[in-house]
């Protein structure tokens, strides 16, 4: 189903399909992988030419980025290679089969777990993960959020963090380039802060099916699961609204302390209470939602000094 236009966003000059495939070639510092390109890292750069050669003819497909930690600059050697084809159509499964398994010593075609997706690890173990994304429905998301200031429940500006993120591979007719330039250039809403705060400062503590009401029921059941779950989406609420008082995008799950840690503001004592939160979050000893409780204590007080409550 689609979700949102694209007339709300400008076209540049983007892909010619009428240029020679070897034209797509990517320079090296599309992959900040390593200072001196390494072989694993020259074979997936060739990977990723013949994916933009081969899907720069088929016109549902209006870019291809690369994105995740071999974007950012932050891969190790567990990283894989996140690509999104952003797209206007369905791309044949066929089209996907025979491109693909050319490569694969082992496909996962067409996974829906997450997002729909293509997934293959190469002969020499490197893994790539190939998302496919509408055009429309990230239009919409973006539109929401800059445009409406809509929340979410944890993770409200992910997906727009992720889009900014990344690298463009080719860019049919600068679709891509113009929606990056959207965020980039939107100031983050003030209704939007206010929307991501009161979505999320509630569920807490302050209503009775919070999360803090959860936590403490797993623990009189002892129920270890439950106790993790809980304490998980407490904390993705919290680093939410800690992203959102600062105007920042959300990072989403990975590094995430270390992104917080970078922020201009933030509540005392938080990368301690977040270590002792996720050291205890388990502990049948003691139950971790009397520590949650101070943490929230600190989270509303910090608030209140930026004149957000």
């Amino acid at each position: 189903m689609k979700a949102g236009s694209s007339a709300r966003f400008g076209y540049g000059v983007g892909f010619d399909r009428t240029r020679p495939r070897e034209d797509y070639r990517l320079p090296l510092s599309v992959f900040p992988l390593c200072t001196a390109p390494t072989g694993r890292s020259l074979k997936m750069n060739r990977t990723i030419e013949e994916l933009a050669a081969n899907f720069a003819e088929l016109e549902e497909v209006e870019a291809l980025v690369l994105g995740g930690s071999a974007a950012t600059g932050l891969a190790d050697e567990w990283s894989d290679y996140d690509l999104y084809a952003y797209t206007r159509g369905v791309v044949p499964i066929e089209f996907r089969a025979k491109l693909l398994k050319s490569w694969a010593a082992r496909l996962e075609l067409h996974n829906t777990f997450w997002e729909w997706s293509d997934e293959w690890v190469e002969p020499d173990g490197t893994i790539f993960d190939l998302m496919y994304r509408s055009c429309d429905a990230i239009e919409a998301d973006v539109e929401a959020k800059l445009g409406r200031g809509v929340a979410a429940l944890g993770y409200s500006t992910s997906l727009c963090y992720s889009v900014l993120q990344t690298t463009s591979v080719f860019d049919r007719r600068g679709w891509f380039k113009a929606l990056q330039s959207r965020i980039k250039s939107t100031p983050y809403p003030d209704a939007l802060v206010q929307g991501i705060i009161k979505m999320n400062l509630p569920v807490l503590g302050g209503i009775i099916h919070s999360y803090e009401q959860q936590i403490r029921s797993a623990f009189r059941r002892r129920d270890r699961v439950s106790l993790n779950h809980r304490t998980a989406s407490w904390l993705a609420s919290y680093f939410d609204i800690l992203f959102a008082a600062n105007r920042r995008l959300n990072p989403g799950e990975k590094r995430l302390l270390k992104h917080a840690q970078a922020l201009p503001t933030k509540p005392d004592r938080m990368v301690g209470d977040v270590e002792v939160v996720c050291t205890g979050a388990c502990s049948l000893e003691s139950c971790v939602v009397d520590h949650l409780e101070a943490m929230r204590a600190r989270l509303e007080h910090y608030l209140q000094g930026q004149g957000l409550l």
